[in-house]
Protein backbone atom coordinates (compact mmCIF):
# COMPACT_ATOMS: atom_id res chain seq x y z
CA UNK A 1 0.00 0.00 0.00
CA UNK A 2 1.57 3.91 -0.76
CA UNK A 3 2.66 4.94 2.65
CA UNK A 4 0.64 8.09 2.44
CA UNK A 5 -2.14 6.47 2.61
CA UNK A 6 -1.19 3.46 5.33
CA UNK A 7 -0.07 6.71 7.42
CA UNK A 8 -3.66 8.69 7.29
CA UNK A 9 -5.00 4.87 8.24
CA UNK A 10 -3.18 5.11 11.22
CA UNK A 11 -5.07 8.21 12.50
CA UNK A 12 -8.31 6.73 12.58
CA UNK A 13 -7.31 3.65 14.15
CA UNK A 14 -7.26 0.38 11.65
CA UNK A 15 -3.80 1.04 10.28
CA UNK A 16 -2.80 -1.00 6.37
CA UNK A 17 -5.14 -3.55 7.23
CA UNK A 18 -8.27 -1.23 6.93
CA UNK A 19 -7.87 -2.38 3.31
CA UNK A 20 -8.63 -5.53 3.54
CA UNK A 21 -11.73 -5.07 6.02
CA UNK A 22 -13.22 -2.73 3.31
CA UNK A 23 -13.25 -5.33 0.60
CA UNK A 24 -14.68 -7.52 3.22
CA UNK A 25 -17.11 -5.33 4.13
CA UNK A 26 -18.41 -4.97 0.30
CA UNK A 27 -18.73 -8.44 -0.21
CA UNK A 28 -21.33 -8.57 2.93
CA UNK A 29 -23.94 -6.46 0.72
CA UNK A 30 -25.68 -3.49 2.71
CA UNK A 31 -25.22 -4.38 6.11
CA UNK A 32 -21.39 -3.95 5.72
CA UNK A 33 -21.68 -0.68 3.22
CA UNK A 34 -23.67 0.59 5.92
CA UNK A 35 -20.55 -0.06 8.66
CA UNK A 36 -18.32 1.46 6.84
CA UNK A 37 -20.02 4.10 6.05
CA UNK A 38 -19.96 5.19 9.71
CA UNK A 39 -16.69 4.33 10.33
CA UNK A 40 -16.11 6.58 7.01
CA UNK A 41 -18.04 9.32 8.88
CA UNK A 42 -16.15 9.03 11.85
CA UNK A 43 -12.67 9.17 10.39
CA UNK A 44 -14.09 12.41 8.48
CA UNK A 45 -14.40 14.04 11.78
CA UNK A 46 -11.10 12.98 13.52
CA UNK A 47 -9.62 13.99 10.55
CA UNK A 48 -11.16 17.39 10.95
CA UNK A 49 -10.66 17.85 14.56
CA UNK A 50 -8.34 20.29 16.35
CA UNK A 51 -6.27 17.64 17.14
CA UNK A 52 -5.15 16.93 13.53
CA UNK A 53 -5.50 20.42 12.46
CA UNK A 54 -3.71 22.15 15.34
CA UNK A 55 -1.17 23.91 13.16
CA UNK A 56 -3.96 24.87 10.40
CA UNK A 57 -3.94 28.59 12.50
CA UNK A 58 0.02 28.54 11.64
CA UNK A 59 -1.02 30.32 8.07
CA UNK A 60 -3.20 32.51 9.48
CA UNK A 61 -4.72 34.84 8.36
CA UNK A 62 -4.91 33.59 4.78
CA UNK A 63 -7.78 36.27 3.31
CA UNK A 64 -9.40 39.84 4.46
CA UNK A 65 -10.26 40.46 8.04
CA UNK A 66 -13.08 42.66 9.01
CA UNK A 67 -13.03 45.55 11.91
CA UNK A 68 -15.79 46.13 12.97
CA UNK A 69 -16.25 50.09 14.28
CA UNK A 70 -18.91 51.39 16.32
CA UNK A 71 -18.88 55.01 14.75
CA UNK A 72 -20.22 56.49 12.03
CA UNK A 73 -17.39 57.36 9.59
CA UNK A 74 -15.97 60.81 9.99
CA UNK A 75 -15.69 61.13 13.35
CA UNK A 76 -12.48 60.58 15.98
CA UNK A 77 -13.26 56.99 16.74
CA UNK A 78 -13.02 56.39 12.89
CA UNK A 79 -10.00 58.20 12.02
CA UNK A 80 -7.76 55.95 14.80
CA UNK A 81 -9.66 52.80 13.92
CA UNK A 82 -8.70 53.36 10.12
CA UNK A 83 -5.19 54.49 11.37
CA UNK A 84 -5.07 51.20 13.16
CA UNK A 85 -6.30 48.94 10.73
CA UNK A 86 -4.41 50.24 7.76
CA UNK A 87 -1.11 49.23 10.46
CA UNK A 88 -2.32 45.93 11.31
CA UNK A 89 -3.15 44.63 7.78
CA UNK A 90 0.93 45.42 6.91
CA UNK A 91 1.50 43.56 10.00
CA UNK A 92 -0.53 40.58 9.07
CA UNK A 93 -0.21 40.77 5.42
CA UNK A 94 -3.68 40.61 4.64
CA UNK A 95 -6.00 43.88 4.40
CA UNK A 96 -8.14 44.33 7.62
CA UNK A 97 -11.17 46.11 6.03
CA UNK A 98 -13.12 48.81 8.13
CA UNK A 99 -17.16 48.37 8.65
CA UNK A 100 -18.59 50.90 10.64
CA UNK A 101 -21.52 49.93 12.62
CA UNK A 102 -22.96 52.88 14.47
CA UNK A 103 -25.77 53.12 17.22
CA UNK A 104 -26.67 52.00 20.43
CA UNK A 105 -23.10 52.73 22.26
CA UNK A 106 -21.44 49.99 19.94
CA UNK A 107 -24.24 47.41 20.99
CA UNK A 108 -25.07 47.22 17.11
CA UNK A 109 -21.17 46.13 16.27
CA UNK A 110 -20.92 44.01 19.15
CA UNK A 111 -24.46 42.12 18.40
CA UNK A 112 -22.78 41.48 14.77
CA UNK A 113 -19.70 40.36 16.31
CA UNK A 114 -21.42 37.86 18.44
CA UNK A 115 -23.54 36.40 15.40
CA UNK A 116 -20.54 35.70 13.44
CA UNK A 117 -17.94 32.53 13.45
CA UNK A 118 -15.03 32.68 16.03
CA UNK A 119 -12.72 31.80 12.85
CA UNK A 120 -10.41 35.15 13.19
CA UNK A 121 -11.64 37.51 10.14
CA UNK A 122 -13.92 39.26 12.47
CA UNK A 123 -12.85 41.77 15.13
CA UNK A 124 -14.26 44.72 16.69
CA UNK A 125 -12.54 47.82 18.37
CA UNK A 126 -14.35 48.70 21.09
CA UNK A 127 -14.67 51.05 23.75
CA UNK A 128 -15.29 51.48 27.38
CA UNK A 129 -18.83 52.68 26.64
CA UNK A 130 -19.39 49.01 25.03
CA UNK A 131 -19.59 47.88 28.87
CA UNK A 132 -22.60 50.31 29.98
CA UNK A 133 -24.71 49.15 27.08
CA UNK A 134 -27.06 46.90 29.59
CA UNK A 135 -27.23 49.28 31.92
CA UNK A 136 -28.19 52.45 29.93
CA UNK A 137 -29.98 50.86 26.59
CA UNK A 138 -33.33 48.60 26.95
CA UNK A 139 -33.17 45.09 25.57
CA UNK A 140 -31.16 42.06 25.22
CA UNK A 141 -27.54 42.67 24.19
CA UNK A 142 -24.40 40.17 24.47
CA UNK A 143 -22.27 40.89 27.32
CA UNK A 144 -18.72 41.75 26.33
CA UNK A 145 -16.92 40.57 28.68
CA UNK A 146 -18.19 36.69 27.33
CA UNK A 147 -16.52 38.15 23.89
CA UNK A 148 -12.65 36.61 23.48
CA UNK A 149 -10.25 39.62 24.78
CA UNK A 150 -6.97 40.10 21.82
CA UNK A 151 -5.67 43.12 23.06
CA UNK A 152 -5.47 46.75 24.57
CA UNK A 153 -5.08 49.61 21.58
CA UNK A 154 -5.34 52.75 22.89
CA UNK A 155 -6.77 55.22 25.59
CA UNK A 156 -8.78 58.48 24.09
CA UNK A 157 -10.26 61.68 26.03
CA UNK A 158 -12.41 64.44 24.75
CA UNK A 159 -12.84 68.15 24.51
CA UNK A 160 -15.47 70.21 25.21
CA UNK A 161 -15.57 72.54 22.09
CA UNK A 162 -18.42 74.96 21.03
CA UNK A 163 -19.65 77.07 17.48
CA UNK A 164 -17.77 80.43 17.18
CA UNK A 165 -21.02 82.72 18.54
CA UNK A 166 -21.17 80.75 22.11
CA UNK A 167 -20.86 83.36 24.22
CA UNK A 168 -17.84 81.98 25.59
CA UNK A 169 -14.06 81.76 24.45
CA UNK A 170 -12.06 79.63 27.46
CA UNK A 171 -13.10 76.85 30.09
CA UNK A 172 -13.59 79.90 32.73
CA UNK A 173 -16.00 81.57 30.64
CA UNK A 174 -17.93 78.49 30.12
CA UNK A 175 -18.65 77.64 33.48
CA UNK A 176 -19.75 81.18 34.15
CA UNK A 177 -22.14 81.47 31.02
CA UNK A 178 -23.45 77.87 31.97
CA UNK A 179 -24.12 78.70 35.36
CA UNK A 180 -25.98 82.14 34.32
CA UNK A 181 -28.24 80.64 32.48
CA UNK A 182 -28.97 77.49 34.10
CA UNK A 183 -30.96 74.51 32.08
CA UNK A 184 -30.82 77.22 28.31
CA UNK A 185 -27.85 75.15 26.94
CA UNK A 186 -27.82 71.47 25.42
CA UNK A 187 -24.50 70.07 24.30
CA UNK A 188 -23.83 66.77 21.86
CA UNK A 189 -22.48 63.73 22.38
CA UNK A 190 -21.60 60.92 20.37
CA UNK A 191 -24.40 58.59 22.27
CA UNK A 192 -26.20 58.18 25.54
CA UNK A 193 -23.44 55.73 27.59
CA UNK A 194 -20.60 56.78 25.86
CA UNK A 195 -17.66 57.76 28.36
CA UNK A 196 -17.89 61.38 26.70
CA UNK A 197 -21.76 61.73 27.98
CA UNK A 198 -21.02 60.34 31.14
CA UNK A 199 -17.79 62.95 31.47
CA UNK A 200 -20.12 65.49 30.67
CA UNK A 201 -22.59 64.46 32.97
CA UNK A 202 -19.42 64.69 35.81
CA UNK A 203 -18.41 67.41 35.03
CA UNK A 204 -21.96 69.57 35.28
CA UNK A 205 -22.47 67.38 38.38
CA UNK A 206 -19.14 68.40 40.07
CA UNK A 207 -20.07 72.25 39.56
CA UNK A 208 -23.40 71.97 39.87
CA UNK A 209 -24.18 72.82 36.19
CA UNK A 210 -27.54 72.32 34.45
CA UNK A 211 -27.69 71.70 30.97
CA UNK A 212 -29.20 69.14 28.54
CA UNK A 213 -28.10 66.67 26.54
CA UNK A 214 -28.99 65.52 22.75
CA UNK A 215 -27.12 62.03 21.99
CA UNK A 216 -25.60 61.51 18.41
CA UNK A 217 -24.63 58.35 16.55
CA UNK A 218 -20.97 59.50 16.38
CA UNK A 219 -19.15 62.50 16.34
CA UNK A 220 -18.89 63.16 12.63
CA UNK A 221 -22.39 64.15 12.85
CA UNK A 222 -21.65 66.24 16.08
CA UNK A 223 -18.94 68.29 13.73
CA UNK A 224 -21.26 69.06 10.91
CA UNK A 225 -23.41 70.42 13.25
CA UNK A 226 -20.97 72.52 15.78
CA UNK A 227 -19.58 73.75 12.23
CA UNK A 228 -23.42 74.76 10.80
CA UNK A 229 -24.37 76.53 14.03
CA UNK A 230 -27.23 73.62 14.96
CA UNK A 231 -25.92 72.94 18.27
CA UNK A 232 -23.94 75.54 20.32
CA UNK A 233 -22.02 72.76 22.80
CA UNK A 234 -20.26 69.46 21.84
CA UNK A 235 -17.99 66.72 23.41
CA UNK A 236 -15.79 65.02 21.34
CA UNK A 237 -12.68 62.49 20.91
CA UNK A 238 -9.48 64.65 20.76
CA UNK A 239 -9.27 63.16 17.42
CA UNK A 240 -12.24 64.92 15.90
CA UNK A 241 -11.62 67.95 17.92
CA UNK A 242 -8.10 67.79 16.65
CA UNK A 243 -9.71 67.82 13.32
CA UNK A 244 -12.43 70.78 14.44
CA UNK A 245 -9.45 72.80 15.51
CA UNK A 246 -9.02 73.86 12.18
CA UNK A 247 -12.46 75.29 11.28
CA UNK A 248 -12.50 78.88 12.29
CA UNK A 249 -15.77 77.97 13.32
CA UNK A 250 -15.73 76.08 16.18
CA UNK A 251 -13.85 76.74 19.41
CA UNK A 252 -12.18 74.44 21.29
CA UNK A 253 -12.93 75.17 25.16
CA UNK A 254 -10.76 72.11 27.65
CA UNK A 255 -9.99 68.91 27.54
CA UNK A 256 -10.97 66.23 29.51
CA UNK A 257 -7.27 64.70 30.10
CA UNK A 258 -5.86 64.61 33.43
CA UNK A 259 -3.48 67.49 31.84
CA UNK A 260 -3.22 69.32 28.62
CA UNK A 261 -2.43 67.88 25.15
CA UNK A 262 0.96 68.52 22.90
CA UNK A 263 -1.56 68.57 20.29
CA UNK A 264 -3.70 71.50 22.26
CA UNK A 265 -1.42 73.26 24.30
CA UNK A 266 -3.57 76.08 24.36
CA UNK A 267 -6.51 74.19 25.60
CA UNK A 268 -6.80 74.00 29.54
CA UNK A 269 -7.34 70.79 30.90
CA UNK A 270 -10.77 70.58 33.30
CA UNK A 271 -8.49 68.66 35.73
CA UNK A 272 -7.04 72.73 36.11
CA UNK A 273 -10.13 74.12 37.52
CA UNK A 274 -11.78 70.98 39.05
CA UNK A 275 -8.88 69.00 40.32
CA UNK A 276 -8.45 64.92 39.78
CA UNK A 277 -11.11 65.35 37.25
CA UNK A 278 -10.55 63.28 33.95
CA UNK A 279 -13.11 61.45 31.72
CA UNK A 280 -10.80 58.74 29.47
CA UNK A 281 -11.85 56.12 27.31
CA UNK A 282 -9.96 52.66 26.89
CA UNK A 283 -10.14 50.82 23.00
CA UNK A 284 -9.59 47.46 22.81
CA UNK A 285 -9.93 44.74 20.77
CA UNK A 286 -12.40 42.15 20.66
CA UNK A 287 -12.86 38.60 19.06
CA UNK A 288 -16.25 36.03 18.90
CA UNK A 289 -15.90 34.05 21.66
CA UNK A 290 -14.45 30.90 21.31
CA UNK A 291 -11.96 31.75 19.03
CA UNK A 292 -9.09 29.10 20.11
CA UNK A 293 -6.38 30.72 22.11
CA UNK A 294 -3.57 30.27 18.60
CA UNK A 295 -4.86 32.77 16.45
CA UNK A 296 -5.67 35.07 19.95
CA UNK A 297 -1.91 34.75 20.44
CA UNK A 298 -1.15 35.68 16.90
CA UNK A 299 -3.58 38.99 16.68
CA UNK A 300 -2.14 39.90 20.22
CA UNK A 301 1.63 39.70 19.19
CA UNK A 302 0.76 41.59 15.91
CA UNK A 303 -1.20 44.24 17.64
CA UNK A 304 1.56 44.47 20.07
CA UNK A 305 3.96 44.79 17.24
CA UNK A 306 1.99 47.57 15.44
CA UNK A 307 1.26 49.31 18.48
CA UNK A 308 5.37 49.94 19.20
CA UNK A 309 6.31 50.58 16.06
CA UNK A 310 7.43 54.60 15.93
CA UNK A 311 5.06 54.83 12.65
CA UNK A 312 2.00 53.95 14.15
CA UNK A 313 2.98 55.64 17.59
CA UNK A 314 3.41 59.07 15.81
CA UNK A 315 -0.07 58.80 13.95
CA UNK A 316 -1.71 58.51 17.26
CA UNK A 317 0.68 61.15 19.25
CA UNK A 318 -0.88 63.43 16.13
CA UNK A 319 -4.66 62.84 17.48
CA UNK A 320 -3.71 62.84 21.22
CA UNK A 321 -4.33 59.11 21.54
CA UNK A 322 -2.11 57.28 24.25
CA UNK A 323 -1.16 53.82 23.26
CA UNK A 324 -1.56 50.67 25.46
CA UNK A 325 -0.21 47.52 24.69
CA UNK A 326 -0.90 44.15 26.70
CA UNK A 327 -1.75 40.65 27.01
CA UNK A 328 -5.60 38.95 26.47
CA UNK A 329 -5.37 38.70 30.30
CA UNK A 330 -4.57 41.89 31.25
CA UNK A 331 -7.12 43.55 29.27
CA UNK A 332 -9.56 41.43 31.03
CA UNK A 333 -8.69 42.47 34.02
CA UNK A 334 -8.73 46.61 32.43
CA UNK A 335 -12.26 46.03 31.33
CA UNK A 336 -13.45 44.63 34.71
CA UNK A 337 -11.91 47.59 36.34
CA UNK A 338 -13.58 50.11 33.67
CA UNK A 339 -16.85 48.40 34.05
CA UNK A 340 -16.97 48.70 37.71
CA UNK A 341 -15.71 52.80 37.95
CA UNK A 342 -18.10 53.71 35.07
CA UNK A 343 -21.24 51.71 36.05
CA UNK A 344 -20.69 53.04 39.63
CA UNK A 345 -20.66 57.02 37.91
CA UNK A 346 -23.50 56.48 35.68
CA UNK A 347 -25.15 54.96 38.71
CA UNK A 348 -24.60 57.97 40.49
CA UNK A 349 -25.50 60.23 38.30
CA UNK A 350 -28.72 59.15 38.89
CA UNK A 351 -31.28 61.14 36.57
CA UNK A 352 -28.91 63.29 34.78
CA UNK A 353 -28.14 59.91 32.32
CA UNK A 354 -32.02 59.36 32.17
Amino acid sequence: MNSAVCARAVVIGGGCRWLDSFRSGLAAGPAGWRRWLGLGLTAALLLGSPLVRADDWAGYPQRPIKLLLGYPAGGGGDLLGRLFAARLGQELGQPVVVVNKPGVSGALAVAELARTPADGYTLYLADTGLLLVSLLHEGSWPDPQQLTPVSPVASLAFAWLAHASFPASNLRELILELKARPGHYSYASPGVGTIAHLGAELFGQSLGLEFNHVPYKGGGPILADLASGQIQLGVLSLPAAIAASRSQRVRLLAVTSARRVPALPEVPAIAELLPRFQAVTQVFLLAPAGLPQAPVDKLNAAVTRVLESPALQAEFAAQSAGVQTGSPAELTLLLRRESRRWRALAQSLGSRID
